[in-house]
């Protein structure tokens, strides 16, 4: 009995965080369990993107709780991440599947799931109301990040090169203007932005030397491993790519996108994760700055003591447990 379903949701208009944190979790889960993602009314772009990773889609026609509760089974483990779901839609959930877990990060009113996830570094469990039987996974520890992410050494070309993420959807194109500044700052960079599968923006590159810039669009998980670990420095947003760039340990520079990346940005720049710790819009002298810092690397060091890369095994061990 090792069937999971996933439920989130992503759209350009919204990004991709909650699909992206799932998949994470199910690559790590593996083969060994039985994955299958529902989704509502996905995008060719998500459809692909899941496609990408063999993962079965179950279309819904609508987010309500009654056409879910059609595709859970008593043995399935169902792991929700989203907004929209709260407490009664959990608990309705939880009483017609064999286990609930919830990835959240917002840590709003009482929580019901057997697992309640929030990988953010500083989270701690007095911010929660939970269940006697609740189980908390939080910080670090528990990094959802895909498994292709692993610790690589520092490339001896990487000096003159750099990487650059805004997220999956990127709605209002922050990568355009990193990539602007970026070679502002440093004519001879070599850059790869890494475009998300719901990024509509890709066309807007043009107007950059291509010897310069590379746009990557629909990267798998080795692939995006593969272009960090090649760069001496990434420029990413303050979501889980950072977490995926300390992962591997490289200079970082985080731009703060949405609201909900605010913990992220205080844990990642108190614990002296990255080099800089920006917010929108992006102050020019303050990327360059960290751009000159980025020569140094006492964050790579911190980064590989906070993000130890034992995250797919606790999970492997947590969710055997779970389907047992």
């Amino acid at each position: 009995m090792k069937k999971l379903l996933f439920r989130a949701d992503g759209t350009t208009q919204t990004g991709l965080g909650h699909i992206m944190r799932s998949l994470a979790l199910a690559d790590m889960l593996g083969d060994s369990f039985d994955r299958r993602f529902a989704i509502q009314n996905p995008s060719d772009a998500v459809l692909k993107l899941l496609a990408k990773q063999n993962m079965p889609v179950v279309t819904l026609q609508s987010g309500e709780m009654a056409e879910l509760l059609t595709q859970v089974s008593t043995e399935d483990v169902v792991v929700l991440d989203g907004y929209q779901f709260d407490e009664t839609f959990q608990r309705a959930v939880r009483e017609k599947a064999h286990k609930l877990v919830f990835i959240d990060d917002l840590m709003q009113g009482p929580q019901v799931a057997d697992v309640v996830i929030n990988h953010a570094g500083d989270v701690t469990a007095t911010e929660y109301q939970t269940e006697p039987y609740t189980t908390l996974l939080l910080g670090a520890n528990y990094a959802l990040v895909n498994p292709a992410f692993v610790q690589k050494t520092q490339p001896k070309d990487g000096e003159n090169k750099a990487f650059v993420n805004m997220g999956g959807a990127d709605l209002h194109n922050v990568s355009h203007r990193v990539v602007d500044l970026l070679l502002s700052i440093n004519p001879g960079l070599r850059i790869t932005v890494a475009l998300g599968a719901a990024n509509p923006h890709a066309d807007t590159f043009a107007d950059f030397p291509k010897d310069n810039v590379s746009v990557q669009q629909n990267l798998s998980a080795k692939q995006m491993a593969r272009v960090i670990g090649g760069s001496g420095l990434s420029v990413v947003a303050a979501s889980t790519i950072a977490y995926e760039v300390a992962t591997i340990s490289r200079p970082m520079i985080i731009i703060q996108t949405a609201d909900n990346q605010s913990r992220m940005v205080s844990f990642m720049r108190d614990r002296h994760l990255v080099v800089g710790a920006l917010t929108l819009p992006i102050d020019a002298e303050k990327l360059a700055l960290a751009v000159k810092k980025s020569r140094l690397t006492p964050s790579v060091f911190k980064q590989r003591i906070v993000f130890d890369g034992k995250a797919t095994t606790r999970y492997q061990q947590v969710f055997s447990q779970l389907c047992a």
